[in-house]
């Protein structure tokens, strides 16, 4: 597609189309012709809509960013699949995919089982084995410390327990969307630290939640990762607010250099859930008139497209 060379743009247009088709009961396409200035083009009838596109990291990494192994991943995954449809594995915040077998082989099956049965637009978790680690340290006290994706869980994970422990719990990055998959999680902990001695550690086995979507109009076709790179800290708002801000300043460029009737910042990015993206947070710290020539800033993630800027009016509604 000319202007966007990576995978992840295209699929993230692509869930923008048909977001803004539901939206605002209107079909949107993708247009062929020559989008100028913007990165992509979407048609409305007649109308022209211009789309700059960027991911919400720091541009020292270039927007076609791709970790380590995502283009072998993506090709196997993709050789996998019995139809011509198009998927999306969004990699939370910490996740890596793995570079040794078996570990690559056993993601390899778990991605492709998980998209079996996907209809267009639907979104599915991933259970991925793994282990955390608990440590007794002392029996005065009623807490557990967490290390790891559990954190924010430590006070419901204290409730009840006789001493003092730690859990190792890097290797979980994003926490199922049910409550109930959560407070699984939350008694296996409970029931393992009410076993053990002060001084001792053991091992909880319970699973990682990633997420798989699958694209409304199945383009591009196959397997698409969407990741940030590795130095991307979550909850980095600094960061996050300053790519934001160059952002807006290439999309306004953009919308300057370039004639449309509706102007859209599309961005991507990879929080653990979409409740946690940052970007709506950073819009109203800014001043009105650094965005005021955009008429619709939208974020794709988590297998879904969130309303970052509302917009003022809408051109097929006049």
């Amino acid at each position: 597609m000319t202007g966007l060379p990576s995978r992840s743009e295209r699929a993230a247009l692509s869930m923008l189309a048909a977001w803004m088709g539901e939206r605002y009961f209107r079909t949107f396409r993708r247009s062929d012709e020559d989008p100028g200035p913007f990165d992509a083009l979407l048609s409305q009838r007649e109308r022209r809509v211009g789309v700059t596109i960027g991911p919400l990291w720091d541009e020292d990494d270039p927007p076609s960013f791709e970790p380590p192994g995502v283009a072998e991943f993506e090709r196997m995954v993709t050789s996998d699949l019995e139809d011509g449809g198009g998927y999306v594995l969004w990699v939370p915040p910490g996740g890596e995919l793995p570079a040794d077998e078996p570990q690559r082989s056993e993601l390899r099956l778990r991605v492709s089982n998980g998209l079996k049965g996907l209809a267009p637009g639907e979104r599915r978790e991933l259970r991925l084995p793994v282990r955390l680690y608990l440590a007794k340290i002392q029996d005065s006290g009623a807490y557990v410390s967490v290390s790891g994706g559990l954190s924010s869980v430590w006070t419901d994970m204290s409730t009840g327990v006789e001493g003092a422990f730690h859990l190792d719990s890097l290797a979980i990055h994003r926490l199922p969307e049910e409550q109930a998959e959560v407070d699984i999680i939350i008694s296996r902990v409970r029931d393992r630290a009410a076993l053990l001695s002060t001084g001792e550690l053991t091992e909880v086995d319970v699973h990682d939640h990633w997420l798989v979507s699958r694209l409304a109009a199945d383009e591009p076709a196959g397997l698409t990762v969407i990741a940030a790179p590795p130095a991307v800290v979550a909850g980095d708002g600094a960061a996050v607010r300053r790519v934001f801000r160059r952002r807006i300043r290439r999309a306004s460029e953009q919308r300057e250099a370039g004639e449309c009737d509706f102007c859209v910042l599309l961005l991507i990015a990879s929080p653990a859930h979409i409740g946690d993206e940052m970007a709506t947070a950073a819009l109203r710290g800014m001043s009105p008139t650094a965005y005021g020539s955009l008429d619709l800033i939208a974020l794709a993630g988590d297998g879904q497209v969130r309303q970052v800027l509302q917009p003022r009016s809408l051109p097929w509604e006049s």
